[in-house]
């Protein structure tokens, strides 16, 4: 019994320096100045958080993140400043590994990444088959992002917004060339001999959703026979999901249809139905904890929910995974109804067609959708509400009159 105890023992004082032992990405780098920030993200869903940071001295960075479990997790390395691509290099890591990176430019996405994790090798395969395509995606990017910066300074005129928006235009048709010959150096790849595994199943997502958003409609045959050969658990887990909807997506319903209903839970897993609400309106809030707008919609939604609950229901729907959504709901401090399909964005999300967020759907009394916006503006849920519904809505910032309604 004693060596029994002893073992115990001595297996949890391993598994406790275990899960101490930091993850450790050295960079040496060149063309990025000194002082330049190289932040490390964690993925979490569809949500990157920053966990650690570093800046570079003489060519150089380290970046230390001791994770809380021993689990493989996705990561992504991002620069900060000027001639950056709007782009993060992906990472694969877990507790004790090291990582070494190389880069002689900003062109992030492509540097060179050196690992033991069987995944980041696959992932880099795929990367150096493409390396110049990248780069060159990249460049453009990265200029993108310098005129849309200048875009919307202040002291640009009219007549200048025009010549950048044409400049922009132009950057976008040569950088979907670019993006177009990757997917189509990717999906030759995928082709042939190779077992599929998570990384090549995630390329094909990329593929089969050029197919839905850019009309990539000669890759559809190979897409759908590589989707074909899928076995149940792969057509099941979160990339197999994203191609079926990439490549079958669902009708969404449109203003004066019924609603779509699902089974919904709340952090306590209490499950409940939309239907359950029928009979007075119903405003459906689609959001995630990495959407700006949506952290800036809160204070009104609070609002909107303790003034006019009598005759409005709020459904606040996350499409983040679950430890982001528990983590987001105490940082919002959400009073009204707030749910999850546990699907992220491909269950319900998909089925009302929501392609940005924040997203929201109105539902009359009579279950059936009365209006469809997106985006998020300061008073512009009250202006939506009252306009839709008729419900009188007093504008506190001039109580002297309601924003309309009867």
């Amino acid at each position: 019994m004693k060596y029994y105890f002893a073992f115990i023992c001595a297996f949890l004082l391993l598994d406790s320096l275990f899960a101490q032992s930091p993850i450790i990405i050295e960079g040496r780098l060149k063309g990025v100045e000194e002082g330049t920030m190289i932040t490390l993200m964690k993925t979490e869903g569809n949500v990157g958080i920053s966990v650690a940071k570093d800046s570079i001295v003489n060519g150089r960075f380290s970046i230390s993140y001791s994770p809380d479990t021993q689990d493989l997790g996705e990561y992504s390395l991002m620069g900060t400043g000027e001639g950056f691509p709007s782009m993060s290099l992906r990472l694969w890591s877990k507790a004790g590994n090291h990582i070494t990176i190389e880069g002689k430019d900003k062109l992030i996405y492509s540097w060179d990444v050196e690992s033991s994790i069987p995944q980041q090798a696959e992932w880099s395969y795929f990367i150096k088959a493409n390396k110049e395509s990248w780069e060159e995606y990249q460049k453009l990017v990265a200029q993108r992002s310098t005129l849309i910066n200048t875009y919307y300074d202040d002291n640009v005129s009219k007549e200048e917004r025009k010549v950048l928006k044409t400049q922009m235009d132009s950057l976008d048709r040569l950088a979907s060339l670019y993006n177009y010959e990757i997917d189509k150096s990717n999906l030759a790849l995928l082709q042939k001999e190779g077992k599929m595994t998570e990384v090549r199943l995630g390329v094909l997502k990329g593929i089969a959703q050029a197919i839905k958003w850019d009309k990539r409609e000669e890759f559809r045959p190979a897409v759908e026979e590589l989707y074909g050969r899928l076995n149940t658990e792969m057509k099941e887990s979160r990339y197999g999901e994203e191609i079926a909807l990439a490549l079958y997506p669902p009708q969404a319903p449109q203003i004066g249809d019924p609603l779509y209903d699902a089974a919904l839970h709340d952090l306590t897993d209490r499950v409940y139905h939309l239907a359950d609400f029928k009979g007075r309106y119903i405003l459906l809030d689609f959001w995630s904890y990495g959407c700006g707008p949506c952290h800036a919609s809160v204070p009104e939604m609070k609002e909107l929910h303790e003034k006019y609950s009598d005759s409005l229901t709020i459904v606040s729907l996350s499409s983040d995974n679950r430890k982001m959504w528990e983590e987001a709901s105490k940082v919002f401090g959400m009073t009204w109804l707030n749910l999850s399909d546990g699907k992220e964005n491909r269950g319900i999300y998909a089925k009302y067609g929501i392609n940005g967020i924040p997203h929201y759907v109105l539902i009359a009394p009579d279950g059936k959708i009365k209006a469809t916006w997106t985006g998020y503006g300061e008073g512009s849920l009250k202006r939506k509400i009252s306009e839709f519904t008729g419900i009188s809505i007093v504008d506190h910032a001039n109580p002297a009159g309601g924003i309309g309604g009867t």
